[in-house]
């Protein structure tokens, strides 16, 4: 079986030539500058207030939720905590939680750290996601006595059917909980689900480390807001609600305000960079995502590979020096500590996963680059 991942190689020589060929980089973070952050960062030392829902805070959340079309955005520390903290809030401690077998490990922690047990379940094969009639139909054929939550994931940043899954809310009455955690340049405005992002340094927008809870209801935005910071609600101190330490810092919101500065520009060479890996498979066996680049743009890049060619096509990658990676590995069932969780059959996951690769993909990548990567795909 093929590594789930390379790491970055070595520089390359062309046969006898002293010509050293560099690598591109798989991925390179667009974070803003310390010189963007910087005029933020002396608001901090005037305010002397450096954490706790500070001015910063309160002043990313609303920019965030402005830009993003939705009610609240509610910071948190992570992307992970705040699906963790969406679920807390939204389902029943011990119920089934329906995920899918493919996606990053870390939306099965969430839904274990919520105190939900994982169901692993098959994914729609052009998608690469979950669809409620996948879950209609796992829920027809166990039932949905013990099932109490239901989260659909963003595949690498695609956007999701929110009104599908409005609609599934309504018919079934089971929460549903959206995985957008790449998707936070695609999203414009949300159902009646909440939807949870990540604002890690890798994605778009990045800021180090964070997360966000977006939800139109404001009932649900303070009280998610109250379990980031021990449950407190008012000015009494008094923990009302179970919750923890998952606010972000003002330094966090500092970065966070001078990446939203930015991203205008992120976005616009992102969409540079995805024209020139379109244009470049045209015509190949080897595939894009369904609108990627054009109706749509994350932080990655991957590719769908015919079956027959991805044990040649990634030897010809490493043997060039070119990095790549299975952002998802090959399903959450594979992870040891995911071993003994319950799944359905797996078919479109089982062929799926060992074929979609994340090639490099970043602002700065170069049109030779590009060429050099798109020619190595069948």
């Amino acid at each position: 079986m093929m590594p789930d991942h390379v790491a970055y190689t070595e520089p390359l020589r062309q046969g006898n030539s002293k010509t050293v060929i560099r690598p591109p980089r798989l991925m390179k973070p667009a974070m803003p500058t310390a010189e963007a952050i910087a005029p933020f960062l002396r608001r901090i030392d005037e305010t002397g207030i450096y954490s706790n829902y500070g001015p910063l805070n309160a002043e990313f959340r609303d920019r965030l939720a402005a830009h993003l079309g939705v009610a609240a955005a509610v910071p948190t520390s992570s992307g992970t905590t705040a699906l963790e903290l969406a679920l807390r809030a939204t389902t029943v401690a011990g119920s089934v939680c329906i995920l899918p077998a493919y996606t990053f490990i870390a939306t099965a922690h969430a839904v274990v750290n919520a105190a939900l047990v994982p169901l692993f379940v098959d994914v729609d094969p052009d998608m690469l996601m979950l669809s409620p009639k996948i879950v209609e139909r796992v829920i027809a054929e166990r039932g949905t006595d013990d099932v109490g939550a239901v989260v659909p994931v963003s595949a690498f940043g695609a956007p999701v059917d929110i009104a599908a899954w409005d609609r599934f809310r309504s018919a079934s009455g089971l929460p549903v909980v959206i995985d957008a955690a790449a998707a936070a340049s695609t999203i414009l405005g949300i159902g009646t689900a909440p939807v949870c992002l990540s604002l890690h340094a890798t994605k778009v927008p990045g800021i180090g480390e964070g997360g966000a809870v977006l939800t139109d209801d404001p009932g649900l935005a303070e009280r998610i807001t109250a379990m980031t910071g021990f449950g407190f609600t008012g000015a009494a101190r008094m923990a009302e609600l179970r919750g923890g330490n998952y606010r972000i810092s003002e330094y966090t919101a500092a970065t966070g305000l001078a990446a939203l500065d930015i991203l205008p520009g992120v976005l616009e060479q992102l969409h540079r960079v995805a024209k020139l890996y379109r244009e470049g498979l045209e015509g190949r066996e080897t595939a894009l995502m369904d609108g990627f680049g054009a109706e749509w743009i994350s932080s990655t890049l991957n590719v769908r590979i015919p079956q027959h060619r991805v044990e040649a096509t990634l030897g010809r990658l490493d043997d060039h020096g070119i990095p790549w990676r299975r952002w998802w590995s090959l399903g959450c069932h594979r992870h040891a500590a995911f071993a003994d969780v319950e799944t359905t059959p797996l078919a479109a996951t089982e062929e799926i996963a060992p074929r979609v690769i994340g090639v490099p993909f970043h602002k700065d990548l170069r049109e030779d680059e590009v060429r050099r990567i798109v020619d190595l795909l069948p």
